[in-house]
């Protein structure tokens, strides 16, 4: 029998391996720099050895008194140093420390560290090829895990060296002329660097492996042809190889193959489908009308899962973005085998694409080439960016093009493409919410119907306008619905792919950086399974109150126990920016704006997307300050106001942005800029025009979400605006049909007054 050793003796047997000292079980954690100069780039010759004598001078002296921590720190360290016995001793180490404890991350980095040192150890003990080395080990190491833990590691490994590059690029700069780093800093440097060059050893050997090893996990099937009418739907099919009996299936019915996740979900225990739009194939190949015939096609093939003897007739959609609409358009059919959808940020056709405030965007030009035309992505423009140019910068310059012209917004699609598209100038000739948008969403009774449970997630920086809209007029049609929805500070990609420590210039705190697809899973896992119910998901409402750490529960959006805080645009002054007041301000006077719409000369100032900025982007703007609040103050909610106002034409676009100014001066966003053109505020479906040069109030309502501790001393700033970007339709304010605008509309300046019984409001008090 193999006799038990404790886990402290295997400690210090594995660190008496290393060549230079180590304290075996530190109690206390003593700061200390260490001497660097950096090399030029991560790919300087030079790099290696001086990340590698780097990692020899910490190593006698880093001490921490978590050991698990500990351990993975060292185990990079000695991996750098060249110690590969000693750090494949210490990932071992870890991870049997880590057995019966949820295989988080730190688990993960540990497997991952113990696959890279054990095969360098081969390689340079044994003298077998890398290659081969790279893949016994990765054997040894990812054969024994469950599914869903060799699908986590994978999932790791599958991260590009470009990712660490980059890091470690902006590493090199910061502390290439201080001459020294805090040792915090310097084990960072040394695990990114680690991640880099082990990347770019085995990278190229991923696919293979990874092909071998699902061949033995999974059953997978593709080139599924499920018939519907007037077409054909192609899918593919993955589930667990070892599962016994028939098993629930996670549907996603896509256009996009990126979005391929069926072997995940067949990780968790589910036959994972992947089906696409009518039209697409899986290589991405095919053009396809949006919105068409996605809810007919997807319940035909959730009838197709029922049939299959793989299938216990239970089927849950999940998605984001155009499939999470796909879910929605299936939901309102209501199919029995459908039992519940689970989407993240998903699309509202005629809400939020192709245009949002009833405002085109260019961005759908960009959508339909991309995900509908199936055609090849425009060439750099003649006088825009260079051939080879990234498609953000040809895209960019595009826009510019168009910004720069004086042709209508009809030929939008002439000026991005190059030629006419049958469907955006479809998507054009529907500028209202009129009944081309609605037959695409679930009606007042549709919603009514719709029984099974719904999870969405949202952010407060994109991705938020179609899961609002879902989510309210659910609960408006159906108040006993089963509806969960999660809100946090996250943009259209961080909520899709994952939470970052750093988003745009802003630091989410430590609660909200959560695995939302994870979270999603467990919650398919309560539904279908009995499992209990994630807590983060306690109530009907769940959202991350920025600078407080906490997440709030709630039964809905909007709470009548709530106050709403008031505030009015200030009128009477004149030094700018202006005030927020707590009461109307007296003696009359205007606050004023005026933007020349057919001025170009701004075509190459970038537009700021920062969340943190030490000034407001003012840019065809106008300020107003609060003064300091007394004390601390939660805020959570949407934004609604009223604005006083005279324009000077029929029509405007607004742009409304919240800012929380800290006594340093230092400006947080609290939810993304929301533009809505004037004529359509409170009512998408009819177009009411302005009356030109007549005082009158203008209702709205900003569409977004956001929650926030302010800290006493603290001010809200709110930056209105006039629309006028090169990236979307502008209204020139003639009355005309928006689209038939050229800049010869403009005539003159578009100016508005704000007068005194101008306010906004917004919700405060912690739940």
């Amino acid at each position: 029998m193999r006799r038990t050793v404790s886990t402290v003796s295997r400690v210090r047997r594995a660190l008496t391996r290393v060549v230079l000292s180590l304290p075996v079980w530190p109690t206390w954690s003593r700061a200390a720099d260490f001497g660097f100069r950096p090399p030029r780039d991560p790919d300087d010759p030079a790099a290696a050895e001086l990340m590698r004598d780097l990692a020899e001078r910490i190593l006698p002296v880093y001490q921490d008194a978590d050991k698990d921590a500990f351990l993975a720190n060292v185990t990079a360290l000695q991996i750098v140093s060249g110690a590969y016995r000693a750090a494949l001793d210490s990932s071992r180490l870890l991870r049997e420390r880590r057995q019966g404890k949820p295989f988080d991350a730190l688990v993960e980095r540990a497997t991952l560290d113990g696959i890279y040192a054990r095969a360098r150890l081969l390689e340079t003990e044994e003298r077998v090829a890398f290659a081969q080395a790279y893949a016994r080990a990765f054997q040894e190491l990812v054969s024994p895990l469950d599914n869903m833990q060799a699908q986590a590691v994978m999932a790791r490994l599958e991260i590009p060296p470009d990712v660490f590059a980059q890091q470690l690029r902006q590493a090199f700069d910061l502390w290439r002329d201080k001459g020294s780093l805090p040792e915090a800093d310097a084990l960072a440097l040394v695990r990114a660097w680690l991640s880099y060059q082990s990347r770019r050893s085995f990278s190229a050997l991923l696919p293979e492996l990874f092909a071998a090893e699902n061949r033995i996990r999974y059953v997978a099937e593709a080139g599924i042809r499920i018939p519907v009418r007037g077409g054909v739907i192609h899918a593919t099919m993955v589930r667990p190889g070892r599962a016994t009996g028939a098993l629930p299936a996670l549907l996603r019915f896509t256009l996009d193959p990126g979005e391929d996740d069926a072997r995940r979900s067949a990780a968790r225990g589910y036959v994972g489908i992947t089906a696409y739009v009518r039209g697409r194939t899986p290589d991405g190949k095919g053009a396809v009308w949006p919105f068409m015939h996605d809810g007919e096609d997807a319940v035909a093939v959730i009838e197709w899962i029922t049939h299959q003897p793989w299938s216990d007739g239970r089927v849950v959609m999940l998605g984001e973005g155009y499939s999470g609409y796909a879910a929605w358009a299936a939901a309102r059919r209501r199919p029995p085998a459908l039992k519940a959808i689970a989407t993240i940020a998903p699309m509202a056709p005629g809400i939020d694409f192709p245009m949002a405030g009833q405002i085109f965007r260019n961005a759908m030009v960009r959508w339909a080439q991309e995900h509908a035309l199936a055609e090849p992505p425009p060439g750099p423009p003649s006088s825009g960016s260079p051939a080879g140019a990234d498609p953000d910068a040809v895209w960019q310059a595009l826009d510019a093009r168009w910004y720069r012209g004086n042709r209508p917004y009809w030929d939008i699609d002439r000026v991005l493409l190059g030629k006419r598209s049958r469907l955006i100038r479809t998507w054009l000739t529907h500028p209202s919410h009129d009944r081309y948008w609605q037959k695409f969403l679930p009606s007042a009774e549709q919603f009514a119907r719709i029984d099974i449970p719904v999870l969405s997630f949202a952010g407060y920086f994109g991705g938020d306008a179609g899961a609002l809209y879902f989510h309210q007029e659910h609960l408006r049609n159906r108040p006993q619905a089963d509806t969960t929805l999660l809100l946090g500070p996250y943009d259209a990609t961080t909520i899709r792919r994952g939470t970052a420590a750093e988003l745009r210039g802003y630091a989410p705190d430590p609660v909200a950086r959560i695995d939302l697809p994870e979270l999603r899973y467990r919650w398919i896992d309560h539904v279908l399974k009995g499992a209990n119910k994630p807590a983060l998901l306690l109530e009907r409402v769940n959202y991350q109150v920025m600078g407080a750490d906490q997440w709030r529960h709630a039964p809905a959006l909007e709470s009548p126990q709530r106050t709403q805080l008031r505030l009015y645009l200030d009128t009477s002054g004149r030094d700018e920016p202006r005030r927020l007041l707590a009461s109307p301000a007296e003696g009359g006077g205007s606050a004023r704006l005026s933007v020349d719409l057919a001025d170009r000369r701004d075509v190459r100032m970038p537009w700021a997307d920062a969340l943190r900025v030490n000034q407001l982007p003012m840019r065809n703007g106008i300020g107003f300050v609060s003064e300091p609040l007394p004390e601390g103050t939660e805020i959570a909610g949407s934004l609604r106001g009223v604005f006083d106002i005279t324009p000077s034409r029929q029509d405007v676009d607004f742009s409304v942005s919240l800012y929380a100014q800290t006594e340093g001066g230092e400006c947080q966003l609290l939810f993304e800029p929301y533009d809505f053109r004037a004529s359509y505020a409170g009512h998408r479906v009819r177009r009411r025009l302005l009356r030109a040069g007549e005082r009158q109030l203008l209702a709205f309502t900003v569409e977004r979400f956001t929650a926030c501790r302010l800290a006493a001393g603290s001010r809200l700033v709110l930056v209105v605006g006039i629309n006028k970007r090169p990236d979307r339709q502008i209204d020139y304010g003639s009355g005309k049909d928006v689209n038939s605008e050229t800049v010869a509309d403009a005539k003159w300046p578009l100016r508005v007054r704000w007068h005194a019984r101008s306010y906004i409001e917004i919700q405060t008090g912690g739940s």
